[in-house]
């Protein structure tokens, strides 16, 4: 009953007050209020008693105690005689977060770090390890917790349970062709399943830089719905022939019977355009400026690379 209480004890708190399960080095729950932390002394029927952190090492004889019935602070905390740390506080802080993220979602180790300076001060930064030993201890921590592991081997059984679902606990993953070398995995929530059927303008594009290495692409459709451009479709894709493609639309009509693009922009890969043109005879396939000049850069770079044409130019 105390620790449930505990989960949710400052959220109506009238102190600036974070409370942390497990928030100490002997996973003992802590108390953070005011640029000073505390640590769980004991705890009655009705009251939470807590005791600076520093109670040890600086003799610091401050205390709080909180109500676990009306999730308050019933008495302030007295004179501290140990020095506020805000830079020891932020560092505690990202490495409880580094923590949290590592073991709790399936961002990459650089994202989690990025993600977790924001709003850090400079000499809290100066003050961590090297980005490589934090990205190690995050490989450690998931490690440890057995988070799921990126797969090897394109013939994997199956998707993991959890990571099928939205937050919102929805079916997210739609199609597993299942374990081989053309293996496609699809995703869309149902929102996003119904607002493909609903919308005529769409924008393809595969990405090749945030894929498990056991997969070539990721191929995401977006739309242009309600006058915003949002993603539709994920595809994790091991090819980028036109069957693959043809496949991947067919599965997905199987989950948006009604979908009929009217125009669709993409890159100038042929055997997606095939794909899409024989799926969709009317379509109005343009395509896509960025890629254009991408395209006529390696060109003209190649061009400037020939021997001959040196020669003739000097």
């Amino acid at each position: 009953m105390v620790r449930n209480s505990l989960v949710s004890l400052f959220n109506h708190c009238s102190h600036m007050a974070t409370f942390l399960i497990n928030g100490t080095t002997k996973n003992k729950p802590r108390l953070d209020c005011d640029g000073y932390s505390y640590i769980m002394d004991r705890s009655t029927n009705d009251k939470t008693y807590w005791r600076c952190i520093k109670y040890s090492s600086d003799c610091c004889r401050s205390r709080l105690h909180t109500c676990i019935l009306t999730n308050t602070i019933v008495k302030p905390p007295s004179e501290h005689i140990c020095k506020v740390d805000g830079t020891t506080l932020q560092l505690r802080m990202f490495n409880e977060h580094v923590a949290h993220r590592a073991v709790n979602t399936q961002e990459t180790p650089d994202i989690i770090v990025t993600n977790c300076y924001k709003g850090m001060f400079d000499p809290s930064i100066a003050r961590l390890p090297v980005r490589d030993n934090i990205k190690r201890r995050i490989r450690m921590l998931r490690q440890n917790n057995r988070v799921v592991k990126e797969p090897n081997d394109p013939n994997f059984s199956s998707v993991p349970l959890s990571l099928t679902k939205t937050i919102r606990n929805d079916q997210f993953l739609r199609c597993d062709t299942g374990p081989g070398e053309d293996r496609i995995l699809m995703f869309a929530s149902d929102e996003q399943a119904d607002n493909l059927q609903d919308t005529e303008e769409f924008l393809v594009d595969g990405t090749f830089k945030i894929v498990p290495e056991i997969f070539y692409q990721l191929h995401i459709i977006h739309g242009v719905f309600r006058d915003h451009v949002v993603p539709l479709i994920y595809a994790l894709l091991r090819q980028k022939n036109t069957e693959t493609y043809q496949r991947l639309i067919n599965e997905i009509l199987k989950i948006a019977p009604r979908w009929s693009p009217r125009s669709i922009m993409i890159n100038f890969e042929q055997a997606s355009i095939g794909a899409f043109q024989a799926a969709f005879p009317n379509v109005s396939v343009s395509g896509c400026y960025f890629h254009l000049r991408k395209s006529l850069h390696r060109k003209i770079q190649a061009i400037r690379n020939l021997k001959w044409l040196n020669d003739l130019v000097s």
